[in-house]
């Protein structure tokens, strides 16, 4: 059996890592796999004889997501800090066109011109609502139309759902002389990028662990060949290479002592703050710290071989991995989207049969499609 990890771009909610989890344990060979949406990463242990890697990622991509390669994880973290940033646009910008959409429904305020024989602050309501839904909202309606393609649906549904009909019933109710509902579709969809703005902002963290250990090799290595010192990146090291490490500089890949003494700073593996004497034939490990007397080391693990190297795969295998708890809550939100949706209907159904009234029995759904959102329970856990 081998195990894999690898990471995932396009999810938005519980209800996907659910879809992308069913989608790989479903190939033939897979014996267990976890998709975890906080870190956007997916683990899959297989049989190599029954099934291959490119296999698991072709399940991912039927599903309608993308495989990030290691090149396009680098890719994909520096666009990740630009679309933060623009994340935090739109749900700013959402907020400060809805603000004044809701004073002017929650005040009643009237301006003295008019319309259409409507008030124009019922106009401006309209243009800003429009907008903010359309516009900034746009992310969630093409979520929807992606998921519908495949017969399937997931938060983005939920919102887009409850923010155009809210937004078409009350353009519909202009012209019908009905009361309008426009500044709950804005101030949900500002609220809800807000959300998400914050969300995406958390997972960043999440990967901090990760990239800090990365951030403790060494980034060049001076090796001995044909007798001269030569400098090279870390990633051209080879196995029996014969490095030449001076003090204070870090070790740059794991190895044996062959000439010379000194005292090595291990605290980064072991937590001891006091430094370790190291003789010839004793084994040393990358990112320590050379503290004392110049040596010679023979490379015995390089790449991902190294004990660094293991501890990071350890951390990211440890983060896509989950607590009973949390494979509790995603089971729930992989149902949830379709029970909110039909609990909308039977709301809807209810309140126009008790009041006879197609604007109360359309709000109340709204609020439930809305309110019901998965990823604050998947994420919470």
């Amino acid at each position: 059996m081998k195990t894999t990890t690898f990471t995932i771009g396009g999810m938005h909610c519980a209800s996907c890592a659910i879809r992308i989890e069913k989608s790989i344990k479903k190939v033939k060979g897979v014996k267990n796999a976890a998709v975890n949406f906080a870190t956007h990463g997916a683990t899959a242990e297989f049989d190599e004889k029954l099934t291959s890697e490119e296999k698991l990622h072709d399940a991912v991509i039927k599903t309608g997501y993308k495989v990030l390669t290691h090149e396009s994880v680098h890719l994909h973290k520096a666009e990740s800090k630009k679309e933060l940033l623009a994340s935090r646009n739109r749900a700013f910008i959402s907020l400060l066109l809805a603000a004044p959409a809701v004073l002017i429904a929650m005040l009643s305020i009237e301006l003295p011109f008019s319309l259409l024989n409507y008030n124009l602050a019922v106009w401006i309501q309209a243009v800003l609502s429009t907008i903010v839904i359309l516009y900034f909202g746009w992310e969630f309606h093409e979520g929807m139309f992606k998921q519908a393609k495949m017969l399937a649906a997931n938060m983005d549904t939920l919102i887009s759902i409850g923010t155009l009909t809210a937004l078409f019933y009350s353009i519909w109710a202009i012209f019908n002389g009905a009361e309008v509902y426009f500044e709950i579709g804005a101030v949900i969809t500002a609220f809800i990028l807000l959300g998400r703005y914050f969300e995406a902002k958390s997972r960043g963290q999440a990967s901090e662990a990760i990239e800090k250990l990365l951030q403790l090799g060494a980034k060049t290595a001076r090796v001995i060949r044909n007798g001269k010192e030569i400098n090279i990146p870390v990633e051209q090291v080879k196995v029996g290479d014969i490095l030449l490490i001076k003090p204070g500089e870090k070790i740059p890949v794991d190895g044996k002592v062959m000439d010379g003494s000194t005292n090595i700073d291990e605290s980064m593996l072991t937590g001891e703050s006091m430094p370790v004497n190291k003789k010839i034939n004793d084994d040393i490990f990358g990112a320590t710290i050379n503290l004392s007397g110049a040596i010679h080391i023979k490379a015995t693990k390089v790449g991902d071989d190294t004990v660094l190297a293991q501890i990071v795969k350890m951390v990211a295998e440890a983060q896509s991995k989950k607590a009973p708890i949390q494979k509790l809550a995603d089971t729930i939100s992989g149902i949830f989207v379709p029970v909110v949706l039909v609990i909308a209907i039977i709301t809807a159904a209810s309140w126009y049969f008790i009041t006879g009234n197609i604007a109360q029995s359309i709000i109340p759904a709204v609020a439930v499609l809305i309110i019901g959102c998965p990823c604050a329970l998947g994420l919470a856990t």
